[in-house]
């Protein structure tokens, strides 16, 4: 089942809908695709797709300047960034907070493409305004810098915030990222800097890839604010996730602690757990119109919603206020059925992974809601069986253990 949180981010969502279509038709014509028009791009996106995932030979080769695929990306992959940032802010409550706070909140859009992402955050902190909460208050102000090799994808974002969000400060930078560094002004600090689906296309099969990222996004970090976040969010394939990870360790050894959605800042123990594994949420997801009709006419799954995803700050991290008896976690994988009919899930502490059973028909653990577990749920657990051994831990469901959600 959505979270309230889902289903407002798919409503927002819809409501831009038409604007999209009206700027991939370049007509003020708002109405759902005709079948001439999916059948088009739908192929467009199958070709996009393709070249993005697999052999990938079409990330960082500066796809956005077809017209095609900025029209498949605009249709399909804007909606579904959308949702996974919108995801992602909603389960940090540090970004909530400054968000909240700030009278006025300046984003740097890294490899921004027509700016799905820094458009999700805009909405996230206008939600976050209601009309309760701003009662003899102002809205935020809203300040976007927008950085992209694309100039059609750069000019295509200006047109959709000027559409949508006519109040939001937009300025944009042509810069190729692998050759140089964006000529911003000198005494430029943001509140936020998102980098999404982009970071994985720089430097594309370098061995030293990783440190390249690594450098460019240390250098980024001295455009942070006081209190200023890095926001980056990448595809849910396997070996995306996993340079992701391996430049989130880098970073925490340079200075930046992890705020989301780890619970330490320590070596991910995704990756000491062998190659075959990784990271990322999920969110279970009824897409909009056209996204919907697109994905069933190129036969491409989209009941959910997939990223890997780090959220840092400069600094060490504060010190939990859990009291240290808790046993804090993040569930990190689907629900798995083994042989003896046992329902398991992958948890971590941040430090390692741990598995947390119970019998497949077990009244109680379903009672506790353990069946109804997703990925990056956060859970405190009390009192759970010890089934492991302490160099191999793992916990089941007791009669008197807890699950705190």
């Amino acid at each position: 089942m959505a979270s309230q949180t889902e289903t407002d981010s798919t409503e927002k969502l819809k409501s831009h809908i038409p604007a999209l279509l009206s700027l991939w038709r370049g007509s003020s014509k708002k109405s759902p695709l005709n079948p001439g028009e999916l059948k088009s791009v739908s192929a467009s996106l199958l070709e996009l797709q393709r070249g993005l995932t697999g052999e990938r030979n079409l990330a960082g080769a500066g796809y956005m300047e077809k017209n095609s695929h900025l029209g498949a990306y605009l249709l399909y992959y804007w909606p579904v960034t959308y949702m996974q940032i919108s995801s992602a802010a909603s389960l940090c409550a540090d970004l909530k907070k400054l968000c909240r706070e700030k009278k006025s909140v300046s984003i740097l859009d890294v490899g921004s493409g027509p700016g799905p992402a820094s458009f999700a955050l805009c909405d996230f902190i206008l939600g976050l305004h209601d009309e309760k909460s701003r009662e003899g208050k102002s809205l935020p102000a809203l300040d976007v810098t927008l950085v992209d090799s694309s100039k059609k994808a750069l000019s295509l974002a200006e047109k959709i915030f000027r559409l949508e969000i006519p109040s939001v400060k937009i300025s944009a930078v042509e810069t190729d990222l692998q050759k140089d560094f964006p000529r911003l002004s000198p005494d430029a600090k943001f509140d936020i800097i998102v980098m999404s689906h982009a970071l994985n296309e720089l430097w594309k099969n370098q061995k030293d890839c990783i440190s390249k990222r690594s450098e460019l996004l240390i250098r980024l970090g001295e455009l942070m604010g006081e209190d200023g976040m890095l926001f980056l969010s990448e595809p849910a394939l396997l070996e995306t996730s996993r340079n992701l990870i391996s430049v989130r360790d880098t970073l925490i050894q340079n200075g930046f602690s992890v705020i989301s959605p780890c619970l330490k800042n320590a070596p991910c123990p995704a990756l000491l757990a062998g190659e075959n594994h990784t990271c990322h949420s999920e969110i279970k997801w009824s897409p909009c119109e056209p996204v919907a009709s697109i994905a069933r006419n190129a036969k491409l799954d989209r009941e959910s919603v997939k990223a890997s995803f780090f959220i840092f700050g400069k600094g060490a991290p504060e010190k939990s206020a859990c009291e240290p008896c808790d046993l804090r976690f993040r569930v990190v994988s689907d629900a798995m059925l083994n042989k003896s009919g046992r329902v398991r899930f992958l948890i971590c502490d941040g430090e390692r992974r741990i598995a947390l059973s119970a019998k497949k028909d077990d009244a109680y653990a379903a009672s506790l809601g353990f069946f109804s577990l997703r990925r990056y749920d956060s859970i405190t657990l009390e009192n759970p069986e010890l089934r492991g051994d302490k160099n191999n831990p793992a916990y089941g469901i007791k009669d008197d253990t807890r699950i705190f959600v």
